[in-house]
């Protein structure tokens, strides 16, 4: 479109993830951005992974399922993915071209073919960060390293933290590229159940997990410390997701009454429905972005107790520190603080939803997507040096 032109003729190509075997944050990123901008009147063509699943958010004349070779996050295009991609941009002739990082390790390139088509290019950096001065967290940095040389093509790069952002400007990328969009949830959906929460006795607690079950996330600290926090009969752990642990938690609800696995939860319906059920989400992770998770949990009015790389920041009032220099022990005293004290598990759940409501809402995030598309868009636009 033209600047001048409302936004409801804006194509889209989003390069995302579906679900269906895929249920993690990326595809719920997915979900959220396609279904918002279909909302405001965008065109909006996704391409993903066959890999995901068949479920989008898109009717299916508008999807393109690519052939892909997996492994864990990381996915091989198949041969020929190049001729098709140039005859899908073709076809989409898209004025923005949004890839939600990673789409496959074609990234880059895809990002130069809708640069020679005219279309604006914005790229979302899910990739998490670990500490600093840890193993993973130099590993993570070599990624980020990795990946930042491969998208220069991309006009912008959309981070969910200024932290996120700082450490990318430390790697080289020009400030000017580097813009913090805060994730965002829908705040209407996911809400504390009606009525309110249901009041725990002391030492009872709903402590929940959503999401990948892999060893940065530290569902095995989960575990153990629940296990070892002071407990009542009645408490309990309900985890859901899939992942390289998930034999770990299988094994640990055979083993303990008090603790539940559901399973991949796929679609936000069951999501809701999870949180409606969950006091205190948890995520004792090592390596994060900004867990989408954590905002439903949030918006739901759950009491959240994270590491500072788990979205301790974003939790804010609403949240308790884990010391990620001992997980297990950490997660054990925070779970019983809150069994032993039901008012500070509502105050956290109250403080939850407000920062929910004051800082991830869906209309927030979605007008400043859109606003960035139109910064690109207009950059194409204004010939070199004449601005």
């Amino acid at each position: 479109m033209t600047l001048g032109q409302s936004e409801g003729g804006l194509r889209v190509v989003l390069l995302g993830h579906a679900g269906g075997r895929r249920a993690d944050g990326l595809s719920s990123y997915t979900e959220q951005v396609a279904q918002e901008l279909r909302r405001r009147g965008c065109t909006v063509y996704l391409h993903h992974s066959a890999d995901d699943g068949p479920r989008v958010p898109v009717p299916e004349e508008m999807a393109i399922s690519w052939p892909t070779l997996r492994f864990k996050t990381v996915a091989i295009p198949r041969p020929g993915f190049r001729r098709r991609m140039e005859a899908a941009m073709d076809l989409q002739r898209p004025q923005v071209t949004h890839c939600s990082l990673s789409f496959t390790l074609a990234d880059g390139w895809v990002g130069r073919l809708a640069q020679r088509h005219g279309s604006a290019t914005v790229a979302t950096f899910h990739l998490p960060f670990g500490a600093e001065g840890t193993a993973r967290g130099m590993v993570m940095r070599q990624l980020h390293r990795f990946w930042l040389s491969r998208l220069g093509a991309y006009q912008r790069l959309v981070v969910f933290t200024e932290g996120h952002r700082q450490r990318l400007l430390r790697l080289g990328a020009g400030p000017e590229r580097v813009v913090v969009v805060p994730n965002a949830v829908d705040t209407g959906r996911f809400r504390p159940p009606d009525g309110g929460r249901e009041r725990r006795a002391p030492g009872e607690l709903v402590v929940g997990y959503l999401g990948r079950l892999d060893p940065e996330k530290g569902v095995g600290a989960l575990l153990e410390g629940f296990a070892a926090a002071p407990l009542a009969p009645g408490a309990r752990l309900v985890i859901a997701g899939s992942g390289t642990l998930s034999p770990l938690v299988r094994r640990a609800a055979a083993s303990d009454p008090r603790v539940t696995y559901l399973g991949q939860l796929v679609g936000a319906d069951a999501r809701v429905a999870f949180w409606q059920e969950v006091d205190v989400f948890c995520l004792p992770s090592t390596a994060e972005g900004l867990s989408i998770s954590l905002l439903e949990a949030m918006a739901s009015g759950c009491a959240v107790l994270a590491t500072p790389e788990g979205g301790l920041e974003a939790a804010a009032e609403g949240g308790l520190a884990i010391d990620p220099r001992r997980l297990a022990a950490s997660v054990a005293e925070r779970i019983g603080q809150l069994a032993r004290d039901p008012d500070l598990t509502a105050k956290l759940g109250e403080e939850s939803r407000r920062g929910a409501l004051g800082r991830h809402g869906m209309e927030p995030m979605i007008e400043r997507l859109l606003a960035i598309y139109r910064d690109c868009m207009r950059e194409l636009e204004t010939p070199p040096g004449s601005g």
